[in-house]
């Protein structure tokens, strides 16, 4: 199993990357060097003929083809479990770190549970909100998932489609309920992120003319799954509908 970190314009320590010492970094090859400076063992140059996040996604599904592969971003902000089991608030939820090895073998039971399934890709949950995480009832079956922390079963059945600059996570995995009728979302633990607030990464090209364009491109090409488009500052919201 590989655990991939695609970074870009970031050289300096990643939270994720600190978390998952087994993870490997991606990065244009002519930022090898200043990541080697924090990481030397385990960065990997992505030629610069290969431009933007999906094109550097699929780059790396081809070089491990047969290899089952974990994206992660590289701007973690904090990952781990829920408990709810509070004998004075049993409402309440308890944030508790998580460990490497806890966080690695959840990858690998997610992709157990997958194959079971006949299916190829399950995502995390990819905020931390409380109410949005259920550790007693911890998979959705027909969920949106995101490759801030998305494994995929890497047998050549799927890849990102390079049309899309952004929101190519969403297209897949809505691609993946399409083919299979379902896609694995987990609930028991959560990985949040920076995302917006992090330079470099997607956030060098990433404007609201890239994010519209994938929008519209998604609505068109799976409009009965779109729900809603909400826009909160610089954030959209995409809901999604499942019958």
């Amino acid at each position: 199993m590989l655990i991939a970190i695609p970074s870009k314009s970031r050289p300096y320590k990643s939270k994720s990357k600190e978390l998952l010492k087994s993870a490997k970094l991606f990065v244009p090859e002519n930022e090898v060097q200043a990541y080697e400076k924090i990481y030397p063992n385990d960065v990997i140059g992505v030629p610069l003929s290969v431009r933007g996040i999906t094109a550097t996604r699929n780059w790396i599904l081809k070089q491990y083809d047969g290899e089952d592969v974990v994206f992660v971003d590289d701007d973690l902000k904090q990952a781990g479990f829920l408990d709810t089991t509070s004998i004075d608030d049993p409402y309440k939820k308890k944030h508790i770190r998580i460990t490497e090895d806890e966080l690695v073998r959840c990858f690998e039971q997610a992709f157990e549970t997958v194959r079971s399934l006949g299916w190829k890709i399950w995502g995390a949950k990819t905020e931390s909100a409380g109410i949005s995480n259920y550790p007693e009832y911890p998979f959705r079956l027909r969920s949106y998932i995101t490759a801030a922390c998305m494994g995929i079963v890497n047998d050549g059945t799927l890849y990102f489609d390079e049309t899309y600059k952004v929101k190519e996570d969403y297209e897949i995995g809505l691609r993946h309920v399409e083919m299979f009728g379902g896609v694995l979302s987990l609930r028991y633990f959560y990985w949040e992120e920076e995302h917006w607030t992090t330079d470099g990464g997607c956030k060098d090209y990433r404007n609201d003319d890239v994010e519209r364009e994938a929008i519209n491109k998604l609505i068109k090409r799976y409009p009965s799954f779109i729900r809603s488009v909400n826009r909160k500052n610089a954030v959209y919201n995409i809901q999604l509908m499942f019958d």
